[in-house]
């Protein structure tokens, strides 16, 4: 019985869970005022997620969409609350959240293989097993034969559907997505979203 009750609570555990959450950010000093000025990008923020919910935040440029995101992968500190996935708090990067950015994130100096062998090769993944799963989701995207180029060798949407590939492939528990199909044309847009909502 106490086995039955302890998996019932894992079962309802939230996968994202953020309490009171804030990042105030520190500007330069004003000549006029001795103390540095601030610039609030997150107040008291609550929120949480269940495990297979999709969620979107919407909101106009420069509200704190982006720096939200970043504060649940690790990448920026918060300076109030707490953030948690799968019950452990946020305090750096980890491989249970991975995110797909607006802006690539490739790494120019590996093919497109090799960017997106990127997490299986953190999380220890024999080499014959990440090429074969990382081809698997290049294919996935489109662009099987643009395995072996380089980053400045694609165009500004090619580059964002292997960011998307590499973010799949490691399958974090929590994707985050900042806007990732903002610079590929529409018929792939569709077509992401459909294998997205399918994986």
């Amino acid at each position: 019985m106490e086995n039955s009750d302890a998996e019932s609570g894992l079962e309802n555990m939230s996968k994202i869970s953020i309490e009171h959450l804030g990042l105030v950010y520190k500007l330069s000093k004003d000549k006029t005022s001795q103390s540095p000025k601030t610039l609030t990008a997150l107040n008291d923020v609550n929120l949480e997620v269940m495990d297979g919910e999709f969620l979107s935040i919407v909101g106009p440029s420069g509200c704190g969409k982006s720096t939200l995101l970043y504060i649940l992968t690790g990448l920026t500190k918060k300076t109030s609350g707490k953030a948690f996935i799968n019950g452990r708090e946020v305090i750096k990067p980890s491989l249970h959240c991975g995110i797909i950015m607006q802006a690539f994130a490739l790494f120019p100096w590996r093919t497109i293989q090799r960017n997106v062998e990127y997490g299986l090769e953190v999380k220890g993944l024999p080499r014959r097993e990440r090429r074969r799963i990382a081809a698997e989701y290049i294919e996935l995207v489109g662009l099987k034969d643009f395995a072996d180029r380089f980053p400045y060798e694609l165009s500004g949407g090619m580059k964002q559907r292997i960011a998307i590939a590499r973010a799949l492939a490691y399958d974090p528990d929590v994707l985050l997505m900042d806007e990732p199909f903002a610079s590929v044309d529409e018929q792939t847009r569709s077509f992401l979203h459909a294998e997205l909502l399918r994986i």
